[in-house]
């Protein structure tokens, strides 16, 4: 996926958005595989203007469109907020046999534009956090979580969005797109909103609303689900294809500074099949030429990998790759003490 994403960056100048758009609908269907908690939050206030708010619509369909929507593949909340937060669509609230392409997609047709007298973008923050807390998959599931908020980043009520930006973050372990849309838009605030400057999106235009969502949607679909150490994560991956983790190692160096880094052990049990394991601490998406492979040592019935970790180092990614037709294993990752011990 990430070579998706390069090749996509380099051909969007030369072609059109209509074919583009027909290229990655193809490719995502056929290719994105990702497992994804998916939280949508549109900016419905009177400074977006009604035009900019349909368009956000539109961009958001052609997003559905290009993945797998289910309940054991890509689940959606969708959030409208002006000076108040309405949720009009949520995995949660609906039967898992209504839970459809074509349903998703209809509902957003009828979200309605509130123009509100204000913009509450902390409050909506705020309650994506809650509903993510109370109905996202478990970090054990291994499910990556993304945030796409659609913003001219102006928010003038309601709760802080420097608060709530990094209380989502630190408690939904989401990673977060800020896509700004209308005029006059604060690039400042929408820093604060993405977990990181790339996901940071200028648009201009429908058409180039269109290829940034595109874009996005196939980066989204390479973005490692974030795992906490001592916590067994139990998942599969089919054939030919890669699940990707990441392990924020900051808390740990925080807590545990001595210039000297640290040791992480990834712990595996393989269930059915056969997979490949990659580790990187600077490429998201290690797989072969881009990360490690790992060589696993046995331990009884226990496969384990020691891998040391500098002190500078903000993650550790790595990957699983399967190479039968069915694969379903568990995995835990722990911080080692010097003397082997495990942490926490």
């Amino acid at each position: 996926m990430r070579v998706l994403y390069l090749v996509l960056l380099v051909v969007v100048s030369a072609v059109s958005a209509k074919s583009l758009l027909e290229q990655i609908e193809e490719r995502a269907e056929n290719n994105c595989k990702t497992i994804m908690d998916l939280f949508i939050i549109l900016d419905s206030s009177g400074s977006i203007g009604a035009a900019a708010f349909e368009n956000a619509k539109k961009a958001l369909i052609e997003m559905v469109s290009m993945l797998q929507i289910g309940p054991k593949k890509v689940q959606v909340w969708v959030f409208n907020y002006g000076q108040t937060v309405d949720m009009p669509i949520a995995f949660h609230n609906m039967p898992m046999s209504d839970f459809t392409k074509d349903v998703l997609i209809r509902k957003i047709q009828n979200i309605p534009y509130m123009n509100g007298g204000c913009t509450a973008t902390g409050d909506a923050l705020r309650d994506a956090r809650l509903v993510c807390g109370k109905h996202c998959r478990g970090l054990h599931e291994g499910v990556s979580r993304i945030a796409v908020v659609f913003t001219d980043g102006n928010s003038n009520c309601g709760a802080s969005v420097g608060v709530e930006s990094s209380q989502f973050f630190s408690q939904t372990k989401s990673s977060v797109f800020a896509v700004g849309i209308g005029s006059g838009i604060n690039t400042k605030e929408l820093l604060t909103i993405a977990t990181e400057k790339k996901h940071v999106v200028h648009v201009n235009n429908y058409t180039e609303l269109i290829t940034a969502m595109n874009n996005i949607t196939v980066y989204t679909c390479g973005i490692p689900a974030f795992v906490l150490p001592n916590i067994k994560v139990e998942t599969s991956t089919p054939s030919n294809t890669f699940r990707y983790y990441q392990v924020d190692t900051t808390e740990h160096f925080r807590n545990n500074r001595n210039g000297q880094g640290g040791f992480i052990e990834l712990n595996a049990h393989v269930h059915k099949g056969k997979v490949d394991v990659y580790t990187s601490t600077t490429n998201s998406n290690p797989g072969p030429g881009t990360g490690h492979r790992v060589q696993f040592n046995t331990r009884g019935s226990d496969l384990f990998y020691i891998e040391h970790i500098e002190e500078d180092t903000p993650r550790l990614y790595f990957s699983f790759y399967g190479v039968e037709t069915a694969n379903e294993y568990d995995f835990v990752v722990n911080w080692l003490d010097a003397s082997g011990g495990i942490i926490g």
